[in-house]
């Protein structure tokens, strides 16, 4: 699902089970990565200053609580500034499915709350991963029918964009992370 084709969906259930497919797959795909990863193999660091696929999976799991927490806050709030939506993808620097890629939307610094610990017992995180998920998409799908459209949050590199498009980052924030960790594995 690209952020573009959000547009074309007319009704709220469809645009929350389109950006839910998004968030849906991404993160199973981390989920089946990382179940076949050894405690002793997540550990490794390529690099002094590269991440373990056990830190990969514990920044994952930080980014989830913030932004869910983030998301549940604005959906309380409700609508706050407004923005032409056109407007808004016009002057965004690359598509929000871009940030996926690594070699399109760089490297980025993992903001602070997210940076990751090292040494934490892969099988936990994954299944805290699994439920963190789970009860996200839970309260998510708790609002459902009503068009959340209007809820605006500001991203420090992409701008504004829609709750539904926030929750399609996390998605591809997911996949961007999915490359790093076969990056990994094969090492």
């Amino acid at each position: 699902m690209k952020i573009n084709d959000m547009g074309t969906i007319t009704t709220p259930e469809e645009k929350m089970d389109a950006a839910l497919e998004v968030l849906d797959q991404a993160r199973s795909q981390i989920l089946t990565l990382i179940d076949g990863i050894s405690q002793t193999d997540s550990e490794k660091q390529p690099s002094p200053d590269e991440w373990s696929v056990g830190e990969v999976a514990h920044h994952l799991l930080l980014v989830d609580q913030r932004h869910s927490k983030g998301m549940m806050t604005q959906i309380a709030q409700g609508p706050g500034e407004d923005f032409n939506r056109q407007q808004v993808l016009r002057e965004r620097s690359m598509p929000l499915e871009d940030m996926a890629d690594v070699s399109k939307s760089g490297k980025g610094k993992a903001p602070q709350g997210t940076q990751p610990t090292h040494g934490l017992v892969l099988a936990e995180l994954a299944e805290a991963l699994r439920q963190f998920r789970l009860e996200t998409r839970s309260q998510l799908l708790s609002h459902r029918s009503r068009d959340l459209e209007d809820l605006w949050w500001e991203h420090p590199r992409f701008g504004p964009m829609t709750l539904y498009e926030r929750i399609c980052l996390i998605g591809y924030h997911d996949l961007k992370h999915l490359a790093q960790i076969r990056r990994l594995d094969d090492a």
